[in-house]
């Protein structure tokens, strides 16, 4: 989508001002009010650090340090892989790349896996040669880097970063990061702003609260599964969105609807809607619980709008990734760390670049105490608890 076409489509509508860290709900009249976070004081987030390892999210305003949100996630996420997202800038085939996010290098290996934007595997030379291509055509493609989490968190100007996966990924445009940090990693300043600094890969992000521009959240715990959801908007009715597959996603008090960044990124369901109706494809992404299964209803905890070109790919299955913390081998099941039970019909279903092939192997290496990771596209079979999922295809990694 051309920023002049968004130039006509803004002028014939009349936005309305919804900001990524601000909420729509169903209005004053009543409706579902689900809180998937809080906000905390800067007290309160010097407390949770200072008591031990934490899992936080870092977004921050492109080309500064500065964090514009942070947020404080649930204990079971220290976990999950450790996450880099922002756009390179240099690429050493030797074995690393260079970030925006601060000149951040992060680096790869052998034995890192290679991922392009439309999921396919790629060597390291394919790597490397795509980016090459990409910077000498004046571009700066964004990449998601994870690796996996140490026991303790990270030295705060320790800078180093190996990254197990290096996914090429339109939608990792935004300076973020997902990492575990602990009390050594925060200091409050004397003369704000910044109010404080959090330190992490080398790195002195500003949070600077009382002057409006850093929120801090921390998420509330909820039982329920939560799923990742990604498709084409067919319709918007009221404080909900119908996407192409029937999947019906809930907007509530607690959602957090992205920024509008960009010229082709939507901020409210108010735009959504008119865009719609000027003809425009819109694609949403995000994340949420499971609430209903005839039609498969999502209550969204975040959500992010975007305009679409008409050859794009339009994916639209519901997604899965997580740990796998059992499997039945003979019932063709496996469970993830969140609860969701994925049925996995035949080993054929499982992407020949996986390190584990065989149901029977993954079993075989949660036995054996080996991290074992899996991630898809699935269709809804129960809403349970526990969320029940038919893989439509899987890839089960092993990250120890």
């Amino acid at each position: 989508m051309t920023s002049k076409s968004l130039a006509a489509l803004a002028t014939a509508v009349l936005f309305a001002a919804c900001s990524g860290d601000s909420v729509t709900g169903p209005g004053a009249g009543g409706g579902l009010t689900t809180q998937f976070s809080r906000a905390i004081t800067l007290s309160e987030l010097d407390s949770i650090l200072a008591s031990g390892p934490t899992r936080v999210e870092i977004k921050l305003i492109n080309g500064s340090l500065v964090a514009r949100e942070v947020e404080v996630k649930e204990a079971e996420d220290l976990r999950d892989k450790e996450e880099i997202e922002s756009r390179i800038t240099a690429i050493n085939p030797a074995g690393n790349v260079t970030l925006a996010l601060g000149g951040l290098v992060v680096d790869f290996d052998t034995g890192t896996e290679f991922e392009a934007e439309d999921g396919q595997h790629l060597t390291m030379q394919e790597f490397v040669t795509r980016v090459q291509d990409a910077l000498a055509a004046g571009d700066n493609p964004p990449v998601e880097a994870k690796r996996n989490p140490a026991d303790t968190p990270q030295d705060p100007g320790d800078a180093t970063f190996l990254a197990t996966k290096l996914e090429l990924d339109d939608e990792a445009d935004e300076d973020e990061m997902e990492i575990n940090v602990d009390g050594d990693n925060y200091a409050t300043t004397t003369t704000p702003p910044p109010d404080a600094i959090l330190t992490v890969l080398g790195l002195a992000i500003e949070l600077d609260v009382s002057g409006g521009v850093t929120e801090i959240e921390a998420e509330i715990d909820d039982d329920r599964e939560e799923v990742d959801f990604e498709g084409m908007v067919a319709s918007v009715n009221g404080s909900s969105f119908t996407l192409t597959d029937g999947t019906v996603v809930s907007i509530v008090d607690g959602t957090e609807i992205e920024d509008a960044d960009d010229d082709d990124e939507l901020g409210s369901l108010a735009e959504v809607e008119q865009a719609l109706a000027a003809g425009f494809l819109v694609e949403a992404d995000g994340e949420g619980v499971v609430t209903g299964s005839n039609p498969l209803t999502i209550t969204a905890s975040e959500v992010e709008f975007e305009i679409e070109d008409d050859d794009d790919d339009l994916p639209g299955d519901l997604e899965f990734e997580d740990r796998v913390t059992s499997v039945d081998v003979a019932g063709r099941t496996l469970t993830l760390a969140n609860g969701t039970i994925v049925q996995v019909a035949d080993d054929q279903l499982i992407d020949h670049s996986s390190d584990l092939l065989t149901l029977q192997a993954a079993s075989d290496a949660i036995d054996a105490g080996r991290m074992v990771e899996a991630e898809g596209d699935a269709e809804l079979v129960d809403a349970g608890p526990p969320l029940t999922l038919n893989a439509l295809d899987i890839k089960i990694e092993d990250d120890s």
